[in-house]
């Protein structure tokens, strides 16, 4: 088992694969299906969240946190006196790693059971979440945490893996892990953790939660920076971008630089921060927190990873242009342009869901299955079919994919003696086949008749 540092919270090791396979086995829709009304399959999305975090114990140890958060939909209630009823049992297992992420040894193995009552049948199907917390000590170090989810009815696992670095904390001054928030009542310091960090764009705000730690009282300055994934190694110091306007800094990928003074205490200092969602744009971030003296010497950092996602999309669109564009295999040419030819990104989103609640199978719920399973098919033609020229979605072989779904057959031959190769797919629920030749021998599959063809009929 291999961990990749020092992103300590985002290495996470997961059956992908097979959980995409049932995905497609299952994602029966084809282009009809998708216009007409009737019901997709659910996209992707974990089946369950995680969330690791170190701080200080109560003796001045280190410790693990292991949070997890379950959807009542991964569950199976069983009826019984006064209502419905689910077990699940969680099993976490840490295991010492070295700084190149290889296994050095199982050092712990813990398991809890957790019972979920519900008095009727629709809380059952209702997008509710259960959640979980359980505290490991461990010594300062790298780790890797491998936690299962196993229902009790149906005997169904599910699992994910996570990287941790562990700190110490006995220095002068050191801070705990940030743990993201969707709610925290400050008078009673109740906390609702966000597990799976994901910041839905209709949430007005979420916070973000820390520790300080100190050996004496003492005066800090703390600066907070969230910049896009995919434009850390264009940000400057963080010195640097304190003196940039905010549109500089937008255009940095970084919405947020903020710098406070602290006064902090001998001991345990809690420390929060209100984040409006407002102006970040839909992607992953990486959220820094920096301790200096009042000098500007640092004394201790941390990172958080999070991502911003449109309600109802879940991970599969990170560009509102693009998941447009992508639009054209199902939507009439003038909705693609007025979407495009909006004035404000408020419009172009506006009219953009307006188009998916139109085709939502379930109005009145958070989720829209039809889209979900739209881009899904999308996201899985990016992955499978893109090419150095095309995004997969934008080639011939993921056009037929997003329109049908998964092939029931696909007769391949790429390797054929004295013809170019070419494939075959067979959608026999739908009565079409598609031939794919590859002229160029570079993995180019082009589409040999065109979809709406009479000749693709079987």
């Amino acid at each position: 088992m291999r961990v990749r540092y020092p992103n300590t919270r985002n290495s996470v090791v997961h059956p992908l694969r097979h959980v995409m396979a049932a995905c497609r086995l299952f994602a029966f829709l084809g282009l009809i299906g998708l216009i007409s009304g009737a019901q997709a399959q659910i996209a992707y999305q974990p089946e369950f969240d995680l969330d690791v975090v170190s701080q200080r114990s109560a003796d001045g140890s280190s410790q693990m946190d292991i949070y997890t958060a379950i959807p009542y939909s991964n569950l199976r209630f069983r009826s019984v006196s006064g209502g419905f009823e689910a077990k699940y049992t969680v099993t976490a297992e840490v295991f010492r790693v070295d700084e190149r992420g290889r296994q050095l040894g199982l050092i712990s193995n813990r398991t809890w059971e957790r019972d979920v009552n519900v008095a009727t049948y629709n809380e059952t199907q209702a997008e509710t979440i259960d959640r979980t917390t359980q505290s490991l000590s461990v010594d300062p170090g790298r780790y890797a945490v491998e936690v299962q989810v196993e229902d009790g009815a149906s005997r169904r696992s599910f699992v994910r893996e996570m990287a941790l670095v562990v700190s110490r904390f006995d220095r002068g001054v050191s801070m705990s892990d940030p743990l993201l928030l969707d709610r925290y009542d400050s008078s009673r310091r109740r906390l609702h953790p966000n597990v799976g960090g994901i910041i839905r764009t209709d949430q007005d705000h979420f916070t973000v939660y820390y520790d300080i730690y100190a050996q004496q009282p003492t005066n800090l300055r703390v600066t907070y920076v969230a910049t896009e994934q995919n434009r850390i190694g264009d940000r400057p110091s963080f010195r640097a971008l304190l003196g940039l306007s905010d549109s500089a800094r937008e255009d940095l990928g970084t919405p947020l630089v903020l710098t406070e003074q602290l006064r902090v205490r001998a001991g345990k200092n809690p420390a929060t921060l209100r984040i409006d969602t407002e102006p970040f744009r839909v992607g992953d971030y990486i959220l820094s927190i920096r301790l200096e003296t009042a000098s500007g010497t640092l004394v201790a950092e941390t990172h958080k990873e999070f991502a911003v996602r449109w309600m109802g999309l879940e991970g599969q669109i990170r560009n509102l242009g693009e998941a447009i564009s992508q639009l054209r295999y199902i939507a009439r040419d003038r909705d693609v342009r007025a979407m495009r030819r909006a004035e404000t990104q408020e419009e172009k989103l506006r009219l953009f869901r307006a188009f998916w609640e139109h085709r939502d199978p379930t109005p009145g719920t958070l989720r829209n299955e039809r889209m979900e399973e739209y881009y899904y098919r999308v996201s899985y033609a990016n992955e499978r079919y893109s090419r150095l020229r095309d995004s997969g979605w934008n080639t011939d072989r993921g056009e037929v994919y997003i329109r049908f779904g998964e092939p029931d057959m696909i007769d391949s031959h790429p390797f054929n003696y004295g013809t170019k190769p070419y494939e075959i797919w067979y959608y026999n629920r739908h009565g079409r086949q598609f031939y794919f030749v590859d002229d160029t021998g570079m993995g180019d599959y082009e589409l040999l008749i065109p979809i709406w063809d009479e000749r693709t009929r079987m």
